[in-house]
């Protein structure tokens, strides 16, 4: 059974960014880093954390809303198109829309493995039909994996949303503490590169013929609400 979540990407956007600015300066805009190939990278600084938040946008055709939330939940596919996706899996199913999943992230050396055991939440807007994956980490749910460390502040974020021209506008955001210090080189890495060539994975893999006929209990297609109102 496909899984109820997705925080592969964790993997792939574990935002990093020692940046020195105030708190005041975190209330602020997102700010663009990269646009290339359709696909933009913003990040911006959160109060309180040393660590940049980090958001990637772009937009496609001619693709189903269950056919995104199929790949994001399979499991087999995360290391395919997630970065440092090593592993992937469904620890404990809580209801159809709920789960908690562990995700372990492969770091170059000599840098620690990462692992995270996040909440993961789905749900879907009545009226926009727009889906929304919310994760955020927990950490008394499992014991951690010696030789890895366990990412205690994490929160990704996934969003397709319907658009009138039949196109969907996708969203993948995360703020991430490593836990511990990271090279800066990597921390550059992790931050843009990463970001961009998951996204740059997902919107290829998604045309993958094995998701286009998905079909998920909590998703409603845009076809399927016009129907209904026939």
């Amino acid at each position: 059974m496909i899984l109820r979540s997705c925080l592969a990407n964790l993997s792939l956007i574990v935002a990093f960014s020692a940046s020195a600015m105030t708190q005041a300066a975190a209330e602020q805009v997102w700010e663009l880093k990269r646009d290339r190939d359709g696909i933009q990278v913003h990040t911006r600084s959160v109060p309180g954390s040393p660590y940049d938040a980090v958001r990637i946008t772009t937009k496609l055709d001619s693709v189903r809303l269950s056919a995104l939330v199929a790949l994001i939940e399979d499991a087999e596919a995360c290391p395919d198109w997630a970065d440092r996706c090593a592993e992937y899996y469904l620890l404990e199913r809580l209801s159809d829309t709920e789960s908690l999943v562990y995700t372990h992230n492969d770091m170059p050396f000599p840098v620690k493995d990462r692992d995270v055991l996040a909440h993961v939440t789905w749900t879907q807007d009545a009226q926009t039909l727009a889906v929304a994956m919310n994760s955020v980490a927990t950490v008394d749910r499992m014991d951690e994996v010696s030789g890895r460390l366990r990412l205690k502040k994490a929160m990704a974020s996934w969003h397709f949303t319907p658009l009138a021209d039949g196109s969907v506008s996708i969203s993948n955001g995360a703020h991430i503490d490593p836990g511990s210090p990271l090279p800066g080189w990597l921390t550059n890495r992790l931050l843009i590169e990463a970001p961009f060539e998951t996204m740059k994975a997902f919107v290829a893999e998604v045309r993958n013929p094995k998701y286009q006929d998905a079909q998920l209990s909590f998703v409603q297609e845009p076809g399927q609400l016009m129907n209904s109102a026939e």
